[in-house]
């Protein structure tokens, strides 16, 4: 983090001195940008001067007023005793805005006492992913209700993404994602639902996920990777 952080500053001021303007050419940006194969959604100044926040479909970028030069990575703040993600921030916010009005679309187990609630991108050949679906009770009685988005890895191309599909179009879901997960579930049976499994899949590489599972808590933080229902409780519980 440290070398992150001093890479970033002195890139930042290299960069001042190749600034084209006052203001940032938003023409320029999103040409440049859109040679990576990134379309910007936001252009707004950043803390650094010469830098501008570019907020895309697949996440926060830092380019130079001329859209010359750009800085993928995470910006922090060292201005007191713990530095402050400013990149993790925004993608959060973000991220919790991307969630909204979707709760029809995922697969839920609710905790009885419910307390908190996470979002979980989850592909059914992922042993991560298995694991923690067969410690749902466990969650459960944290209570922690877990709600499923799809991500089948390797988006369309991915060998499971027929049976995720007929997961999401199966008359029980739940009972269908309890069966995949345990290895007996018939994706041939019933219809499918390819146009939200393909939604969730964007949804997911537009918020950074890059494995599974991927849990949003309800800020919109992101957690890669598995968290065992007592770790997750205890982080849940420090964070409130």
């Amino acid at each position: 983090m440290h070398f992150l952080g001093r890479t970033l500053l002195a890139t930042a001021v290299a960069m001042t001195a190749f600034a084209a303007s006052a203001k940032p050419d938003e023409a320029a940006i999103t040409s440049k940008l859109s040679g990576l194969g990134l379309v910007p959604v936001t252009i707004s100044a950043s803390p650094l001067p010469g830098l501008n926040e570019v907020v895309t479909e697949r996440g926060i970028v830092y380019v130079s007023d001329d859209g010359k030069y750009f800085l993928a990575g995470h910006l922090y703040q060292n201005d007191g005793a713990e530095p402050v993600n400013l990149t993790e921030q925004k993608m959060a916010k973000l991220n919790k805005d991307k969630l909204k009005g979707m709760e029809d679309e995922m697969i839920v187990y609710p905790a009885k006492n419910e307390k908190y609630v996470v979002t979980v991108f989850t592909d059914t050949t992922c042993g991560y992913c298995r694991k923690l679906h067969s410690e749902m009770q466990a969650y459960n009685d944290a209570g922690i209700t877990i709600r499923y988005l799809a991500f089948p890895r390797g988006g369309e191309r991915s060998r499971n993404f027929g049976e995720m599909s007929a997961i999401w179009g199966a008359s029980d879901p739940a009972k269908a994602m309890n069966d995949a997960k345990n290895g007996t579930f018939n994706p041939n049976d019933g219809k499918k639902r390819d146009d939200l499994v393909r939604k969730h899949y964007e949804l997911g590489v537009a918020m950074g996920v890059s494995g599974t599972p991927a849990m949003i808590l309800e800020d919109g933080t992101m957690l890669p990777g598995y968290q065992p229902a007592p770790m997750l409780r205890k982080l849940l519980d420090s964070r409130t």
